[in-house]
């Protein structure tokens, strides 16, 4: 079985456990392929509180699914205020001509300056999308620490003068490749990454990965998601080199972790053996864990079986969770099921 066919039948499930798993796994994995199990959890939350937690912390929406807008709408009225946040939060994601069909009840969850743009966005011309979104960006500059807020809704009009093919590949490009010349990344850099993304510009695979060494979590975040997004196996070959790589393993991992090919699965095997410190080991396990592969049997098991308690990751859990999910009896799961649930 694939690992969509592996991972479906436990998408909602009673062990507590495993729902946080597989809330974790989701996680990263690109909205647009998770869209069919993204309801079941969202209902799960609403429907049953002590899953509430564990599924929204990590629980990721499609900005374009408009049928999850009604459902958090409702949710967030008759709530505990942390849960409310994180309906609003995902509430926020959305695209903007989706928040304009409900204005009138997000109204509060906006500010103006939100609704001025989200308008000019839906309804303005060419030249008045790009002229937001260079007042956005010099805003942005002038700024001395990263404003989220404001960052998020560069974005949002990014994807407007995409969905509307404002800018073009040629222009993304010229200003990847701007930025590629120095030493960090601008927010216009930023975007462009994200741009490539979109765009679904895997040919430049390569370029991007390189990008995983940098010593910028804005950059290395916006990678990422764009590597990952493409889903091939040109990519978990452009990533391959930086398992190997002590400032880029950790993001390599995650990348390759969610493009769940046989081709991912065998890469992350082979880094495995090439890696000898526990610590590094147990990066690479975590990702073949995620893979839910039953090829990464061998180096699972020989990961648990010399493992020591450490901070860095949840080996009990991890191993816990893979054996169940992926049919395999092991003689350790109740061990490990009585450590979880003793914590």
């Amino acid at each position: 079985m694939n690992f969509e066919q592996t991972i479906e039948p436990f998408i909602t499930t009673d062990d507590l456990i495993l729902q946080d798993f597989v809330a974790h796994t989701l996680h990263d994995y690109p909205t647009n392929k998770s869209q069919k199990w993204t309801k079941r959890l969202l209902l799960e939350a609403i429907n049953k509180p002590k899953k509430a937690k564990s599924i929204l912390s990590f629980l990721k929406v499609d900005p374009n699914d408009e049928d999850l807008v009604h459902l958090l709408i409702e949710a967030r009225i008759d709530t505990t205020d942390q849960i409310r946040y994180t309906y609003e939060r995902l509430l926020i994601e959305f695209h903007p001509r989706i928040i304009l069909k409900h204005r009138e009840r997000l109204t509060d969850l906006f500010q103006q300056e939100d609704w001025r743009v989200y308008e000019v966005l839906e309804n303005g011309t060419e030249e008045d999308v790009w002229e937001e979104y260079f007042n956005a960006l010099t805003t942005l500059n002038a700024e001395q620490d990263l404003n989220y807020f404001l960052y998020q809704r560069l974005k949002k009009i990014a994807y407007s003068l995409f969905e509307k093919k404002y800018i073009t590949e040629e222009q993304v490009l010229s200003v990847f490749a701007q930025n590629l010349q120095e030493d960090w990344f601008d927010y216009n850099g930023y975007i462009a990454v994200y741009l490539l993304g979109l765009m679904k510009m895997d040919q430049h695979a390569d370029l991007l990965a390189s990008l995983l060494t940098r010593d910028d979590d804005m950059l290395i975040e916006e990678t990422a998601e764009a590597l990952i997004s493409f889903q091939t196996d040109k990519v978990v070959e452009a990533t391959k080199p930086y398992l190997l790589h002590e400032d880029a393993l950790i993001f390599a991992a995650s990348v390759i972790e969610n493009i769940k090919t046989e081709a991912a699965v065998e890469t992350l095997r082979d880094a495995y053996h090439q890696l000898e410190e526990m610590d590094v080991q147990g990066v690479i396990f975590e990702a073949l864990v995620h893979q839910l592969s039953d090829k990464a049997q061998r180096e699972i098991e020989d990961y648990v079986s010399k493992a020591e308690t450490t901070i860095l990751i949840d080996e009990d859990q991890l191993a816990y969770s893979y054996f169940k999910i992926v049919g395999i009896q092991h003689p350790r799961l109740e061990e490990w099921k009585s450590k979880i649930e003793g914590r």
